[in-house]
């Protein structure tokens, strides 16, 4: 078994963790229950799965591998996973047999949230 070449600590962990929780505030997916997984994902930062009847996502932290971890960087993968949760319901009814109308409302979720974030930090 491969060595983790950096791996996130338990602190950075806890960092990570309440990145999450701030931007799941900011993006506004409280309907989401999002938890760190127990183990580490191989080859990648982070990762996220999902558990759509539950409105479960679980994220977990691997290596961070040549990029630093630093409060900058751990925010910035904090961003990234929950930008897939986001776009969960509008990839699945975008791909599925929904109707015209699941598909704009699914959009316009996303459409809102960025609207407010780039209308208040931009």
């Amino acid at each position: 078994m491969a060595k983790q070449k950096n791996p996130v600590s338990e602190a950075d962990a806890s960092v990570f963790d309440a990145y999450v929780y701030k931007w799941q505030q900011l993006l506004n997916l409280q309907d989401w229950r999002i938890e760190r997984g127990s183990r580490p994902i191989k080859n990648a930062m982070a990762s996220v799965e999902f558990n759509p009847p539950a409105r479960l996502a679980v994220y977990r932290l691997g290596d961070f591998g040549s990029e630093p971890i630093t409060p900058d960087s751990l925010e910035h993968t904090a961003i990234h996973e929950l930008l897939h949760v986001l776009l969960f319901d509008l990839i699945e009814v975008a791909s599925g047999k929904s109707t015209n109308e699941e598909v704009e409302s699914a959009e316009h979720r996303v459409v809102n949230v960025l609207e407010k974030l780039l209308k208040e930090y931009g």
